[in-house]
């Protein structure tokens, strides 16, 4: 119990963090609409999804960090997390070629194009 309360820690500036993830919130949503004049469609996809994916990491990497307090707790949490991440991708990349798969012998388009009549507009 005296072990906990001798390793004090001092808290983060919770401002500065709130700045630097305002300042990814806005590269993440005003960055698609700097690279939408190129031509290369191939280009603008992958600019953008590389950026969307390092700042979703880097935010989350921060608030992991810094308001789970996770920056004072031992390795063995980091890679805990990192064991069921791990876990969690490969579980995806497991069922995705289910999930996705439209042909088949028990697959049917059960979405109906036009099923739903349209109101008009009043």
């Amino acid at each position: 119990m005296s072990d906990h309360e001798d390793h004090e820690h001092a808290h983060p500036d919770y401002k500065k963090i709130y700045y630097v993830l305002l300042v990814l919130l806005v590269v993440s949503i005003f960055g698609p609409e700097l690279v939408k004049n190129i031509e290369n469609r191939i280009i603008v996809v992958t600019v953008v999804l590389i950026t969307a994916f390092v700042v979703a990491f880097i935010k989350a990497g921060m608030v992991a960090a810094w308001f789970m307090h996770l920056d004072v707790e031992n390795k063995i949490v980091w890679f805990l997390m990192a064991i069921c991440l791990l876990c969690m991708l490969v579980f995806l990349a497991g069922v995705s070629p289910d999930v996705l798969n439209t042909e088949g012998d028990n697959w049917q388009n059960s979405r109906k194009v036009g099923a739903i009549p349209s109101k008009p507009l009043e």
